[in-house]
């Protein structure tokens, strides 16, 4: 390593949103503290690099073809306290992480990913790092699988995760609320949006989770929506080329299909309703923009919690088919009362998200 690491911050691929939440915490702890050296680092690219992405994709087929498979193990690791060890672990993925941190040699590590925070902890108990951990939970959820013997803090999404996670037996000190960490375009003023033109007058649907295939691709829907009165729809199908020329084809009006793009928090400021998978990440970032939220088939354990979260705190809706989708979009699009009820209720948790705590609260283990 030919640069200063003061922090490490260990994240993984499966989805984007741990390695979303890494780089939301080093661009708000280096717009604090500019000097402090900050490595953002996928661990299973070091660790099983021959491997990873081989893992990553096996993962998004199981989301997608496997959820049941997936929640069985899930729920099963949230059922009770962790030794600090992941079942997944052994001795070589250790000493392997072990060395790297050693090579590193930074002062404070960070991670986003609860099998990671297990590895570190089980290194900590072995006494071959003591070095402090902070584990950021990049959902809200409160599952044992997050929870680990040597964690110094956690980052938890809302009040409510910190009163379960106390009631885990977690010291109420070392539970700090800070929102899900997000990039801090999401929290200033939009950039000019370039990437599509959004007229004026209309209401927005705003589609994501393309890139991992998640959300529709029904032909009958797009056409569907496309016929709108006074409405645009963006979607956004990342990187998958698939989805991209299927809505292409189609030759909407009324329908933008778009690949990758750097403009999410562009065009997150100019919709006004989101429909995607209840990634935490995802979830935030609407909350940040004060997006309304339909949750489109949640089937992962934690998109089921954080889906109850939205239903609880009434800034979106649930849709488990293609048809409950289209009877609340219909619905939304006709009643402007129940857009402007969500909107205030995001305001109101808007408040709750405060990426300067979390930068403080690493400067100062950081320093202390």
């Amino acid at each position: 390593m030919d640069h200063k690491v003061d922090i490490l911050i260990l994240t993984a691929g499966f989805g984007a949103g741990h390695l979303s939440a890494a780089i939301g915490i080093k661009e708000n702890i280096q717009k604090i503290d500019g000097t402090i050296g900050i490595e953002v680092t996928d661990a299973f690219q070091i660790l099983i690099p021959r491997l990873s992405k081989a893992m990553y994709k096996g993962y998004n087929i199981l989301i997608r073809k496997g959820s049941r498979i997936y929640n069985h193990f899930h729920y099963k690791d949230n059922e009770k306290p962790k030794s600090g060890t992941s079942k997944f672990s052994n001795k070589y993925i250790i000493n392997r992480l072990k060395n790297y941190i050693m090579d590193i040699n930074p002062k404070l590590i960070i991670s986003t990913f609860p099998t990671i925070s297990q590895y570190l902890s089980r290194l900590k108990d072995k006494s071959e790092i003591s070095i402090p951990l902070i584990t950021c939970i990049t959902d809200v959820v409160n599952g044992w699988e997050w929870i680990t013997p040597n964690c110094d803090i956690y980052f938890v999404a809302t009040k409510y995760i910190k009163s379960k996670m106390i009631d885990m037996g977690i010291e109420d000190e070392r539970i700090v609320v800070t929102g899900i960490p997000l990039r801090k375009e999401f929290l200033e003023l939009p950039r000019p949006l370039t990437s599509c033109y959004l007229p004026k007058g209309h209401m927005i649907i705003m589609i994501m989770g393309g890139g991992v295939g998640l959300i529709p691709n029904d032909k009958a829907f797009y056409h569907w929506i496309d016929n709108l009165n006074n409405t645009t729809t963006v979607v956004l199908a990342g990187k998958n080329e698939e989805l991209y020329e299927s809505i292409s084809k189609l030759k909407l009006e009324n329908v933008i299909p778009l690949r990758y793009t750097d403009q999410v928090p562009s065009i997150m400021a100019q919709s006004d309703l989101l429909v995607s998978k209840a990634g935490g990440i995802t979830l935030f970032e609407a909350i940040a923009s004060k997006l309304p939220f339909i949750v489109y088939k949640p089937e992962l354990g934690q998109e089921i919690e954080n889906s109850k979260f939205v239903c609880e705190k009434s800034i979106g809706d649930i849709a488990l088919t293609i048809e409950e989708l289209k009877f609340i979009i219909t619905d939304l699009t006709n009643n402007k009362n129940r857009i402007d009820e969500y909107k205030r209720n995001l305001t109101e948790l808007r408040k709750n998200i405060n990426m300067d705590i979390l930068a403080e609260q690493c400067i100062d283990l950081l320093r202390n």
